[in-house]
């Protein structure tokens, strides 16, 4: 989202590797390629589940027939004022083996706004009631960035209802190092309202930012991430206080919202298969990062980097990214067939 208006997390480092300079010159691919055009044509539906009250949107591929016996499925959970189509260009690519969703959570995206406060357990509870809806059976969970948090948060919830829980780049710290990211936050304001779309498209960042060379991408995800803004509430709840264009995210989603101090005990005593991806280039992928997660995960959790990525890991290297979620749940979902004998 905007880097200068998304609710920010303030205290997470984001010093080098992260946004160390390259090393050559990056070259932006602008122009689609074939391979992600097919992708973002492929059937697939958008659907909607009520939690506590809150539409709760998620985009579905691969969805069994009616009379075709139920699927193992992935939900992919995007980050701090992300949405859905973050994972549009992933998500074709493993409906071989699963049913593949890409949610919105409460707040973001085609979600809806909720009238109170957002919290981590509200937000888990959307997470896993996307897997019963799309009747996934059973659900894995695969989490980027602030979306790694919640679905954490998910697996230790609802981890014995679930296959397995993959954190992408998000980093649970050492307890000594805990901070919550939001505490300093000032309160809630409205989002800004845009004069016309390429004003606004123009405005968009990433957060944290970071060298792209997949221009492609990055433009599909802004023009996502925008609507046009009304002077009343939408059939969603979301307001803007006037016309034109503007973000999609709800600007209180994080106001009060804590992470906790119990994130070391979630991940260690998590009632499901885990595992951590992060980016090879990114400050989560540093070794004593790293180390921690393995420290933590015990000899049966998969802790590894993706090369050349940074925290944005979908978007740096779209296609090693899928084959790592594809391998990963591959195996777990054939070890738990074989149990299952």
């Amino acid at each position: 989202m905007t880097y200068e208006e998304r609710p920010q997390n303030k205290n997470k480092p984001e010093g080098p590797p992260q946004n160390a300079p390259l090393e050559e010159p990056l070259i932006e691919i602008t122009e689609r390629p074939l391979w992600y055009t097919r992708a973002l044509a492929a059937p697939h539906e958008s659907r909607y589940v009520t939690v506590d009250g809150t539409p709760i949107h998620y985009l579905l591929w691969g969805a069994p027939a009616q009379g075709e016996a139920p699927k193992p499925g992935i939900v992919f959970v995007h980050g701090n004022g992300a949405h859905a189509r973050w994972f549009a260009h992933i998500a074709p690519f493993l409906t071989h083996d699963f049913q593949v969703a890409s949610m919105d959570l409460g707040g973001m995206g085609e979600s809806g706004w909720r009238p109170d406060r957002y919290t981590r357990e509200s937000y888990a509870k959307e997470i896993f009631a996307v897997t019963q809806d799309a009747a996934m059976a059973p659900g894995y969970v695969v989490g980027h960035s602030f979306g790694g948090f919640v679905s954490l948060v998910a697996g230790s919830e609802y981890g014995d209802k679930l296959g397995g829980l993959v954190l992408v780049d998000f980093g649970v710290r050492p307890p000594e190092d805990h901070e919550e990211w939001f505490e300093d936050n000032p309160p809630p304001r409205p989002t800004r309202v845009y004069p016309d779309l390429e004003t606004a498209l123009a405005r968009f960042r990433l957060a944290p930012d970071q060298p792209l060379a997949n221009r492609f991408i990055f433009d599909t995800i802004a023009r996502e991430s925008l609507r046009e803004a009304t002077p009343e509430p939408d059939e969603l709840g979301r307001t803007a206080g006037g016309t034109g264009w503007t973000w999609k995210f709800d600007p209180k989603i994080y106001y009060g919202l804590t992470l906790g101090r119990d994130l070391n005990e979630r991940f260690h005593d998590m009632p499901c298969r885990k595992a951590v991806v992060m980016g090879g280039l990114s400050w989560n992928g540093q070794q004593e990062v790293m180390d921690h997660h393995r420290k933590l995960g015990g000899p049966t959790t998969p802790v590894f980097s993706i090369p050349e990525a940074r925290h944005h890991v979908m978007l740096d290297q779209p296609h090693a990214f899928t084959m790592a979620i594809h391998g990963l749940l591959g195996a777990w979902e054939a070890e738990r067939l074989r149990a299952s004998r």
